[in-house]
């Protein structure tokens, strides 16, 4: 008992008398100091930190309200509670004192009882409050600890999850390579597909345990861009559908035609959170129906127009899966929560997903909505406040060629070989300033046996025009010194003759608007870029004048020639090649060949030979493109970056795509400082990418074109 350390009290009197009796009633319990000055009293009270005072109010050098007063005036004293010692019964005086901030009063004479309890009453007071400052700092203390632990717990699988990456990779690059040996047995190739299942799980795994690690480290960083909205809706359900292509399940693509066609937000985080909602609404689906809903609203007010700063993207996930109760539906955003483990352990994963997914919303300032009913299914709906940058709406084009995602069977159509009528009596003109994009299209039109003129100005153009008749045009919308409709007026304004001449806009631009932009401004149809085969021959039935087609069958008639099908036997006896050489493009990690091939229906030769011109002829581009940029040439740097970013996207390099499509709207809206910022990021990869398809066709044991 001796070591337990007693409540401190400084009493103050100038009378002998009373500091000799009140030490008497407390010393037993309390550690008392003493003094007879009020000055003093002061000084004491700031080198000793008392629990308790009691103070004397009638004292000669400074009395009791003085001392009181400065006592509550500093940080250090003002917490200590002080009591008032007097012989006055004047009410005004006890007034005045609790006015002061004293706790209380003790009247003279003493009455030792009294000077107890109300002495015992504020030391209970004040050792509460140390009792609860005490805790306050276990708390902080153990807090620290759990956090340090946790913060040490997040570094290690940070580190772990990026270590784990790289194998990975390996091994889901060699099993997909060895998926496309068409030679191997059976059993061998049904075992490199368990091995890319699984591996595709695992990387998943990895993602989500990466992904947590950097929500808990508060990593996350948004970067929030211009993004293209049709672009990230497009990307998310072709890495879903080609995933889960097996399951007999029917998705539908719902987009309301009103919403922006250009948003501000972080691309990257709304493309993760709808990803994970697809995939459990996949995985959980056995068979029956996923929709995707997209719509837009304003963010304030009841106007239908999002005319102000900011609008609420909303996008929705039904699936006709196997739903949840009510209490999975509280534990769903657990950590390493999973439901119904006897019938879903096939599904794979751990968890993670949704915690994610509410943690991105919740960063980004929207919020998420879940309905569920057991064995009827599940719809989440997100909302998120997203950037209006004022764009046009996407329109029914869009939206329609978005919807073209619904079915499984309809993926597939893509690459469908084409059957291609000979129209070897008619010739068209390709003008485009981008070089690849000019090959790429004389390869695509090739087939038909048509007479293809290519040419990469508008000056060009109009001049061929001028000494050729042709019966059909391909126009670039975007070049410089003369665009795509400058051309196309000047072409109509030759003669009476020419005002019918096919002229077909190449673009990128198909949100809604673009085709009667076209239509005002000359050109006849339009043909959006990358070039889909499918569309193109659509085009090529539609505008190819009758006398040729009707030429074509006297032809076929006298020489007994057959329609020709692409692709044909010639190419066949080459797949080995081009298997070869694409194996080599695949390890690079840069390009997607498998979304490259869509563009090109599966030509594996048009595809080999269009990487070949990309890295040989856009290389030059990028350092023009930084010529523009250091010349502060605005205008020239969007047309060259445009067409930059589509040949990207054709060959099915799709991050940098994203990364020329930023570039191209930051300086349509003129913003120079963010080109000069991420332009040479972009240079670099882009340049890497160019040196590793040049080694991968210079390499002695690589692709070469003398084989084909």
């Amino acid at each position: 008992m001796e070591n337990i350390k007693k409540n401190s009290i400084l009493v103050v009197d100038d009378e002998r008398f009373n500091l000799e009796i009140l030490i008497n009633i407390l010393n037993p319990e309390y550690t008392v100091y003493i003094t007879k000055s009020g000055f003093s009293a002061v000084e004491m009270t700031n080198k000793l930190l008392p629990d308790l005072i009691l103070l004397d109010i009638i004292m000669p050098d400074m009395n009791g309200f003085e001392v009181l007063k400065k006592l509550k005036a500093t940080d250090i004293t003002r917490h200590i509670p002080v009591i008032l010692i007097t012989g006055l019964s004047n009410a005004e005086d006890e007034e005045k004192g609790l006015e002061l901030g004293a706790a209380d009063y003790i009247y003279k004479p003493f009455n030792a009882g009294i000077v107890k309890s109300r002495v015992r009453n504020q030391i209970q007071i004040v050792n509460q409050i140390h009792e609860v400052i005490k805790l306050q700092k276990d708390f902080k203390a153990a807090t620290k600890t759990v956090e340090t632990a946790n913060r040490g717990k997040s570094i290690f699988l940070t580190k772990m999850s990026h270590e784990m990456r790289t194998p990975i990779n390996a091994i889901l690059g060699i099993a997909g390579i060895q998926l496309e040996n068409e030679t191997l047995p059976l059993n061998i190739r049904e075992e490199f597909s368990r091995i890319l299942s699984s591996g595709d799980l695992l990387l998943s795994i990895i993602n989500n345990i990466l992904d947590m690690s950097n929500i808990e480290l508060e990593k996350v960083e948004f970067l929030p861009a211009q993004y293209d909205v049709a672009n990230m809706i497009y990307d998310t359900i072709f890495f879903n559908i080609i995933k889960y292509e097996n399951k007999p399940i029917d998705v539908i693509v719902d987009v309301d035609e009103n919403v922006p066609s250009v948003l501000f937000g972080d691309e990257h985080g709304i493309k993760q959170i709808l990803n994970n909602l697809l995939s459990n609404a996949f995985r959980y689906t056995k068979a029956g129906k996923i929709k995707l809903s997209v719509n837009a609203k304003p963010a304030s007010g009841e106007s239908q127009e999002n005319t102000d700063d900011n609008v609420m993207l909303v996008f929705s996930v039904c699936d006709t899966g196997q739903g949840m109760t009510t209490e999975q539906v509280g534990k769903l955003f657990d950590e390493y929560s999973r439901f119904n483990m006897e019938s879903t352990h096939k599904t794979g994963g751990m968890g993670l997903g949704m915690n994610i997914s509410q943690n991105l919303i919740h960063m980004m300032g929207g919020k998420l909505l879940v309905e569920s009913e057991p064995d009827q299914g599940s719809l989440f709906t997100v909302i998120l406040p997203q950037g209006n940058v004022g764009a046009k709406v996407l329109g029914k084009e869009a939206v329609k060629k978005l919807s073209q995602f619904r079915t499984n069977y309809q993926m597939k159509m893509r690459i469908t070989p084409i059957k291609r009528e000979q129209i070897s009596f008619g010739r068209v003109m390709v003008v485009d300033d981008i070089e690849m994009n000019l090959y790429v299209a004389g390869e695509m039109l090739l087939p038909y046996g048509l007479k293809v003129d290519k040419v990469s100005s508008g000056e060009e153009a109009i001049e061929k025009v001028r000494s050729n008749t042709y019966d059909l045009v391909f126009m670039d919308y975007m070049m410089p010194v003369m665009d795509g409709i400058e051309t196309t007026m000047e072409i109509r304004k030759l003669g009476k003759e020419y005002e019918n001449l096919p002229i077909i806009a190449l673009t990128a631009n198909t949100i809604s608007g673009a085709k009667e932009m076209f239509l005002a401004n000359g050109f006849s149809d339009f043909l959006a870029k990358p070039i889909n085969m499918h569309e193109l021959n659509e085009i090529i039935k539609k505008w190819i004048l009758p006398e040729k087609t009707a030429q074509r069958s006297r032809s076929k008639t006298s020489s007994g020639s057959q329609t020709l099908e692409t692709p044909d036997a010639n190419t066949s006896t080459n797949d080995e090649v081009y298997d070869r050489f694409l194996e080599n493009v695949a390890k690079i990690g840069e390009i997607n060949i498998e979304i490259g091939l869509t563009y090109f229906s599966d030509m594996k030769d048009m595809y080999c030979d269009t990487l070949d011109m990309f890295h040989k002829k856009l290389k030059p581009e990028c350092n023009i493109l930084a010529g523009f940029l250091e010349a502060k040439d605005i205008k020239n740097f969007y047309i060259s970056i445009h067409g930059i970013k589509s040949s990207l996207k054709a060959i099915g390099e799709s991050e940098l795509s994203k990364t020329a499509l930023d570039l191209e709207m930051a300086s349509k809206n003129n913003d120079i400082d963010y080109c000069m910022k991420f332009f040479p990021e972009f240079k670099e990869k882009f340049l890497l990418l160019c040196n590793h398809l040049s080694d991968i066709f210079s390499g002695s044991d690589m692709f070469s074109k003398n084989e084909i």
